[in-house]
């Protein structure tokens, strides 16, 4: 499991949401097969998502599964419930181009059914720089909107600073070009 560096406290102007940088070390590389979710991501929230395979019929047998099938299950078990901010490639889809991402692990509190259309059945590689807040219910529809909005202006912003920046160009994500050779 990644440990946590210090946390930077940082406030948007009239942001209802605390937010704060937390960085992970090491950074959690991961490696999955994008799967169904509810489909609320773009035609709902107005956000491209992806939603990654965890395997949770394994948790009994982690000994079962892949390494990189492994590594998601042990991530979304002992994380901290919450946004978190980093890199992601959709690998084997049209764009593998590496985007900094906003990412949601957790129940999704606002819509209690939970249990990217253009990616399922691609896999999804991504690098987990750092924690931004915990997980929130919102009563109003509209506020969760703001949030996510927020939330990915603010890992924007965090994985524009050199370090962060840096880690788009990491070995772990694959290039069209290294695929050819």
């Amino acid at each position: 499991m990644a440990e946590e560096k210090a946390e930077e406290k940082v406030a948007l102007q009239d942001s209802k949401v605390e937010r704060s940088r937390r960085a992970l070390e090491p950074m959690p590389h991961l490696r999955a097969q994008v799967v169904r979710g509810f489909g609320r991501g773009s035609k709902l929230l107005g956000f491209p998502t992806a939603n990654m395979n965890v395997r949770w019929d394994f948790m009994e047998t982690p000994e079962k599964l892949t390494p990189e099938e492994r590594d998601v299950l042990d991530f979304a078990r002992s994380c901290e419930p919450g946004i978190y901010y980093g890199w992601a490639q959709v690998s084997n889809g049209a764009d593998s181009g590496v985007y900094k991402t906003a990412m949601s692990v957790g129940w999704n509190p606002t819509f209690p059914d939970v249990k990217a259309e253009d990616f399922y059945d691609c896999e999804l590689r991504l690098i987990v720089c750092g924690f931004v807040r915990p997980e929130a219910k919102f009563a109003d529809f509209k506020d969760l909107i703001v949030a996510i909005r927020e939330d990915g202006d603010f890992c924007r912003e965090t994985l524009e600073t050199a370090e962060l920046a840096a880690i788009a160009k990491d070995l772990f994500f694959v290039s069209k070009e290294a695929e050819v050779a």
